[in-house]
Parts: structure tokens; C-alpha cells; sequence
């Protein structure tokens, strides 16, 4: 009888822990502290603050520059930039990002390693018509990082990223839950270099297949 009840439920639990609408409080340290979830540091070795702006950067000389927001699938100027890129040029630092928690209240003003955030490119201007497809977001097929989210929803897990250690430096990564010490597969951001006709290829942000992560650093804007 127990073997049955404990059998029905991991039944019952496993929809939740891969649904987009799961993201439970309870899942999540009851006190989050910079012992267990130390705080992601920048160039200059200060930690990650809420508010401030960074450029995400290549850790390896002659890789390529920072991040932007491009018209890849969507050529039409009439339309926003929607789909993330790296500059190929490594003096172009790219375009600023800012970084929101999902839970502030339990992680204060520091982005912590591994917790969920938010990430967002810096718009001058709020009321721009451009400013809304600025949240980096999956895409529908969970394989592009596109500019479509939306800020602090909770349950939309693809608006959700991490940023994780990774050799001398970080990488962000995608998880289908908003649980902290959960384990379950999440997917490493990458580089993928397309062909675009006679064009340079071009460098999409996307979730891993069998790719080495985008080893990143975070230089304060």
C-alpha cells in the first residue's frame, strides 16, 4: 500500500514539476542566504546588484563582443528587433542588461548564483515602442532566446534564466521550474552560428544540444 501511494505520487507531482504555470514558494529556500546562493560578482569583483546595468561579455579573447537585439527571423524595420545576438566585433561591448530576481524579497538587491531572474535590455526610454520586446524569453520551441517576455510573471517559466559558475567565468541556463534546489535537466545557453545566405553567420543566443556553454562575464555599463 505505501509502495502504491509513493508510486501515485510522483505521478501526480512530475505534470507540476515540467508545467510553465509551476512556481511554487514552497520549493524554494525558506531563508536564502550568500552562503548557500553566493552572489554573482562582476569585472571588478563587486556583486551583481538589482538596478544597476551590465554588459554580458565573452570570457575568450577574439570570440566576438557582447549582446544585442537583431532582426533575424523578422526582417521588416517596421517591426522591433526581437532576436538576441552576439556583435561579432569583440570592441563592441554590445547593449547593457539589467537583471530582476523572481523572488526579491528572499534575495534582496544581489543576483545570486542559480536563483531565477529576469533578464532585460536597457531601453533609454520606458514609453518607446520598442521597449516591449526587450525581456529575453525561450521561444516557443525552447530553442532561441528572443526579446518577447515579460517582467517579475512568475508563471511563465519560459521568462525565466539562471547564471551558474562556469571555469573562470559564468554561463546562464535555462530551467523548466522556478524551484532553486531542485534537480532537474536544465539547458546551457550557447552560441549557434547560422548561415544567412552570402552573409557572416550569425550568432543567435540559443538553448544547448550537446554545445559548450557561452562563457560569459559581466562588466558594470
Amino acid at each position: 500500500m505505501k509502495n502504491l501511494i509513493l508510486c501515485l505520487s510522483i505521478v501526480l507531482f512530475l505534470p507540476l514539476a515540467f508545467s510553465s504555470n509551476f512556481s511554487s514558494n514552497l520549493l524554494l529556500p525558506s531563508e536564502v542566504s550568500s552562503a548557500s546562493y553566493p552572489s554573482v560578482l562582476d569585472t571588478d569583483g563587486n556583486p551583481l546588484k538589482v538596478g544597476l546595468k551590465y554588459f554580458v561579455l565573452p570570457i575568450l579573447r577574439g570570440t566576438g563582443g557582447g549582446l544585442i537585439l537583431s532582426r533575424v527571423v523578422d526582417k521588416n524595420v517596421k517591426n522591433c528587433p526581437q532576436d538576441i545576438v552576439q556583435d561579432p566585433n569583440e570592441l563592441h561591448r554590445g547593449r547593457p542588461v539589467e537583471f530582476i530576481p523572481a523572488y526579491p524579497n528572499k534575495t534582496g538587491q544581489l543576483i545570486l548564483k542559480n536563483n531565477p531572474i529576469n533578464v532585460k535590455f536597457y531601453s533609454p526610454s520606458a514609453t518607446s515602442r520598442c521597449a516591449n520586446f526587450t525581456v529575453w524569453k525561450m521561444d516557443k520551441k525552447y530553442k532561441y532566446v528572443v526579446g518577447r517576455g515579460k517582467v517579475g510573471i512568475l508563471n511563465n517559466i519560459r521568462n525565466w534564466f539562471r547564471i551558474r559558475p562556469y571555469g573562470k567565468g559564468y554561463r546562464f541556463v535555462y530551467c523548466p521550474t522556478l524551484c532553486v534546489p531542485c534537480k532537474i535537466k536544465c539547458f546551457d545557453l550557447v552560441i549557434s552560428y547560422e548561415k544567412q545566405g552570402d552573409n557572416a553567420d550569425i550568432r543567435r543566443l540559443a538553448a544547448s544540444g550537446n554545445e559548450l556553454p557561452f562563457s560569459v562575464q559581466f562588466k558594470k555599463a
